[in-house]
């Protein structure tokens, strides 16, 4: 017989994303954190360029503080359904393309390229 689940236990559910992106929304009030940006406008090029870079279903997301901290920049994390969470610091003008590489790797951000078409042939 399966064992069920407790019927006082939460019920698991599916989101419709497969990554999140945190950006610290505590970062811009704190006395040396960054100027002239705002975390919502962090958050709004951080998921376009998600899209750009045809991140698969991502959920970008502020949050309170993360006690990381940087000075006059923004703490943005990301996690995947692969495992790991990455941290950056995202200072105004970084750019928001290199700020996702980062975050996500090259493999789940770009297709796996063949490594045997650029080896020498043997003959």
């Amino acid at each position: 017989m399966p064992h069920d689940r407790s019927p006082d236990a939460p019920a698991p559910l599916r989101p419709g994303w497969k990554s999140v992106v945190l950006v610290c929304r505590a970062c811009e009030k704190r006395s040396k954190g960054p100027k002239k940006i705002g975390a919502r406008e962090v958050a709004k090029q951080l998921g376009r360029a998600c899209r750009d870079a045809k991140v698969p279903r991502v959920r970008v997301v502020l949050t309170t503080c993360m006690s990381a901290c940087p000075k006059k920049a923004f703490t943005v994390a990301a996690a995947s359904s692969s495992g790991g969470v990455t941290t950056i610091a995202f200072r105004r003008g970084d750019d928001p393309a290199a700020a996702v590489a980062a975050l996500f790797p090259a493999s789940a951000t770009e297709p796996q390229s063949n490594s045997t078409s650029s080896a020498p042939s043997a003959t």
